[in-house]
């Protein structure tokens, strides 16, 4: 009976760290977005792991602005974030008059 748990507790710890590994690299990525005023890079690993605690945050706020970043959420929600945290508030500060870099 112990060496049945055992092998079930080796099981699913197998299970849960695949599955975990699965999704880590989920929010490893950036964004591009153009417009008239020049390129937006967001980088969304920068934003997960030191600019903001709780995913909710940034996607519940998206989902009332439409489930897309568009000019009203980013000049609503994340300039306000921006203004809190000591962000870029300047429009220079998100948008580039520079060419996209390869990703």
């Amino acid at each position: 009976m112990v060496k049945h748990c055992i092998l079930i507790s080796v099981f699913l710890s197998f299970l849960f760290v695949n599955a975990f590994a699965g999704t880590t690299d989920n929010y490893k990525f950036k964004k591009t977005f153009q417009n008239s005023y020049g390129v937006v890079i967001f980088d969304h690993e920068a934003h997960a792991t030191s600019r903001v605690k709780d995913c909710a945050t940034c996607h519940s706020a998206l989902k009332i602005f439409g489930g897309r970043v568009n000019e009203l959420f980013a000049h609503n929600f994340c300039k306000t974030c921006h203004k809190s945290r000591n962000g870029p508030t300047e429009c220079n500060g998100c948008h580039r008059k520079t060419q996209v870099p390869n990703e």
